[in-house]
């Protein structure tokens, strides 16, 4: 098995960021590449972060994990507007691409993407 942080040839994002496999790329860092994720957009404008070293998920390397929040945080902020940043860890938890990512989801009033806390969820929650 490869160390963390070595490129494996069957993740599809280690293809795209050692391999040069087709990607839209909106940014680069030396550490980071923001992508527009090639299917399964939730929204207009979804981006995703993800380090260019290979980590399985945020809780297989906390600091390439950090550095991938600092990443989406600074390209929301270069952006504007409202968003979400989002990760996955496990397959229950909905995580399908086992190489760590962040989804940057803009937001916007009514825009009908729902998450599972959103308020209308609390609002048929039973008072405690």
């Amino acid at each position: 098995m490869p160390s963390p942080g070595a490129p494996r040839p069957d993740c599809p994002f280690c293809r795209i960021i050692h391999a040069g496999a087709p990607a839209r790329i909106i940014h680069e860092w030396h550490d980071a590449l923001a992508i527009v994720p090639r299917g399964g957009d939730c929204t207009e404008d979804h981006l995703l972060a993800l380090p260019c070293g290979h980590v399985v998920d945020f809780a297989t390397g906390p600091v390439v994990s950090a550095t991938v929040q600092l990443r989406a945080a600074e390209l929301a902020q270069r952006l504007g507007g409202q968003w979400n940043h989002l990760t996955s860890c496990g397959l229950d938890a909905t995580q399908t691409a086992f190489h760590l990512h962040g989804h940057l989801v803009p937001r916007a009033a009514g825009n009908g993407l729902a998450l599972p806390w959103s308020h209308a969820a609390r609002e048929q929650e039973p008072a405690r």
